[in-house]
């Protein structure tokens, strides 16, 4: 039980976001809501930090963002 529960976890971070947007428009999703999830998701950033070091910018390509209201549709409707 607990095994498959962190597997279900981790699968939230493996979402690539590319694959999402064409489940969306294959299922037909209104475009304004694509759109509006597409530019929110291109603007996720973040930056590794190692000792007193600092990485570039980096962009996320992949992850639903967990405890939204919309994650579990979003994580639903790719497994659909």
């Amino acid at each position: 039980m607990y095994t498959y529960l962190l597997m279900l976890t981790k699968a939230f971070d493996r979402v690539q976001h590319i694959k999402l947007f064409h489940k969306l428009l294959d299922l037909n999703f209104p475009g304004g809501i694509i759109n509006i999830l597409f530019d929110w998701y291109s603007k996720t950033f973040t930056i590794a930090r190692w000792n007193n070091s600092f990485s570039r910018l980096l962009l996320v390509r992949s992850g639903i963002r967990q405890g939204g209201i919309l994650s579990p549709l979003l994580f639903n409707i790719i497994l659909y």
